[in-house]
């Protein structure tokens, strides 16, 4: 038995198995045939899935308001490629420019300097000059008449012996060299396993009155078998490390030992 999903059913909302009735295609609700005023040309249409669907009042509202939110996205998403799309028009007219200006200030060439640059002559080779002239002017007089220049690598001076030497510059050199101090490790046991490791750390910096915390490294350790009691690595400076491997320095039940690494352990044990 099936029920009508109309609210002005004439058959108290009972779908029997002899009535026609209608699915909706989006909640799978029934309806009668006559309660959801479908005729029987429509009818026939949807038998023949042709693709026509029915669906009944609430979904309808549904649609609609997913229709419209479809339509107004559809709408932000073309107005956001609008805008992107400027955006790329822009960036390419100012590529065009920069590259333009770029060329610009490479081709540029002051015939001015050229010319007015003075040409040292050598008295012993005076055919040699003359002709370094007549070649250095017409260059300067194609280049006045083009307006630009061929840019060319500068000249490297080769070194010579007799050349003066270059100073370096001086890098200072410390007074004072001052080295890291050696850390030595401390397992530190039985505490609840709400402490963390700012909690411990605070613990030590505070009752040591110790000016470096960062000289002081806490880290948890971690078992795989879940315990009620938390453990802990210190790392401290070898100036305070006695004073945290006392037992005086913790409270009462706390476990406090030099840290050894499993392997010392099983070493030590063969």
């Amino acid at each position: 038995m099936l029920i009508c999903c109309m609210d002005n059913c004439e058959f108290n909302n009972i779908i029997s198995s002899d009535d026609e009735n209608v699915r909706c295609w989006l909640c799978d609700e029934y309806a009668h045939i006559k309660c959801a005023g479908i005729s029987e040309n429509i009818l026939d249409l949807m038998e023949m899935k042709s693709g026509l669907k029915w669906s009944c009042e609430d979904c309808r509202v549904i649609k609609s308001q997913m229709g419209r939110y479809m339509r107004q996205t559809r709408m932000e998403i073309t107005e956001l490629f609008s805008e992107v799309r400027a955006v790329h028009e822009k960036y390419l007219k100012l590529e065009s420019a920069f590259s333009s200006h770029l060329l610009g200030c490479q081709g540029v060439y002051n015939p001015v300097d050229t010319v007015s640059q003075p040409v040292k002559q050598d008295k012993s080779n005076s055919g040699d000059t003359v002709t370094e002239e007549k070649t250095k002017f017409a260059e300067t007089l194609d280049v006045a008449h083009s307006g630009y220049a061929t840019l060319k690598e500068p000249s490297v001076n080769n070194w010579h012996q007799n050349s003066a030497p270059v100073a370096l510059p001086i890098i200072p050199i410390p007074d004072i060299l001052r080295a890291v101090p050696p850390m030595k490790a401390v397992f530190v046991s039985r505490l609840t396993t709400s402490t963390t490791e700012d909690a411990l750390k605070h613990y030590i910096v505070a009752k040591l009155s110790y000016p470096d915390p960062d000289d002081i490294v806490v880290r948890k350790i971690y078992n795989k078998q879940r315990r009620k009691i938390s453990s802990f690595k210190v790392l401290a400076p070898d100036l305070i490390y006695n004073r945290i491997l006392s037992p005086e320095f913790w409270p009462e039940h706390i476990v406090v030992h030099e840290f050894q690494k499993k392997h010392d352990l099983k070493s030590n044990n063969l």
